[in-house]
């Protein structure tokens, strides 16, 4: 699931229509009762497939110089297999190219580098049974503007470090900017089972207090990352990962994703 916020214009047909998605799957994603009771502002959640369950035609033909949640979909269901080990960014680079036609070659199908109807079948069928997947969560958090909080894994065991990556995107045909208060951009969280904070980035930082804004152009990408080794103490148990971007837009949104910290096995 993403969340939208609906445009002067918008309606839920031409909102399905750019998600791949129905107009009954939005109303039953948000709980509309009537279509045309939406209005400009609205965060909007998108359904997206996510199980090798989900319906196949509803999942898009994406190449090359493609971008977006489908994409991050693509990425992590080879990620989870193996065959992708490049950023999960949401952008169909020559990379994500490239581990497309490996695991196309794999289940022998014409290695094109193109994820068709009968890749992602393949793909989705053979991803079943892997939890352990790299986690990651993205928002839609402003018009055009797709962030996504990342770590490299699902567990991790006691002293070992963990990567943490936040990336935004402009998805947009426009320039966004973004406003800051001080010269810090973005800041990540690891918390215990319990809540209680067991690390964050900036609490050893210190930042200039000055205005400052950062543009970004249609397509870009910025990613920002960062590690933090875990205490050879660490509890076993769900801890809990948060990264956000400090624009004044956008700082009160905090993605979020879980992992485990387990001991390893000898």
């Amino acid at each position: 699931m993403i969340q939208y916020i609906i445009q002067p214009g918008d309606n839920l047909y031409t909102i399905g229509i750019r998600f791949k998605t129905s107009v009954s799957a939005l109303m039953q994603a948000n709980h509309i009762a009537d279509p045309n009771m939406i209005y400009p502002g609205q965060i909007l959640n998108i359904p997206l497939p996510h199980t090798p369950t989900d319906d196949i035609s509803r999942l898009p033909d994406i190449r090359q110089g493609s971008s977006g949640p489908f994409v991050l979909l693509l990425q992590s269901r080879l990620a989870r297999l193996g065959y992708y080990k490049g950023s999960l960014d949401g952008i169909y680079s020559p990379t994500t190219e490239g581990s497309v036609k490996q695991f196309q070659a794999s289940r022998n199908l014409q290695p094109t580098g193109q994820a068709d109807m009968d890749t992602w079948k393949h793909l989705l069928d053979d991803t079943r049974g892997y939890p352990d997947a790299p986690p990651y969560h993205g928002d839609m958090l402003l018009s055009g503007l797709f962030m996504l909080l990342s770590v490299d894994k699902a567990v991790f065991a006691p002293g070992q470090p963990i990567s943490f990556a936040l990336t935004k995107i402009n998805q947009s045909d426009q320039t966004i900017k973004l406003n800051y208060n001080t010269s810090q951009r973005y800041d990540f969280k690891l918390s215990y089972p319990s809540g209680r904070t067991l690390w964050r980035w900036s609490d050893d930082k210190s930042f200039t207090q000055v205005l400052g804004s950062v543009s970004l152009a249609p397509g870009q990408v910025v990613r920002y990352t960062e590690k933090f080794t875990l205490p050879p103490a660490a509890r076993e148990g769900v801890y809990h990962v948060f990264g956000w971007n400090t624009a004044k837009q956008i700082n009160h949104i905090k993605l979020h994703v879980m992992i485990r910290i387990e001991q390893e096995s000898t």
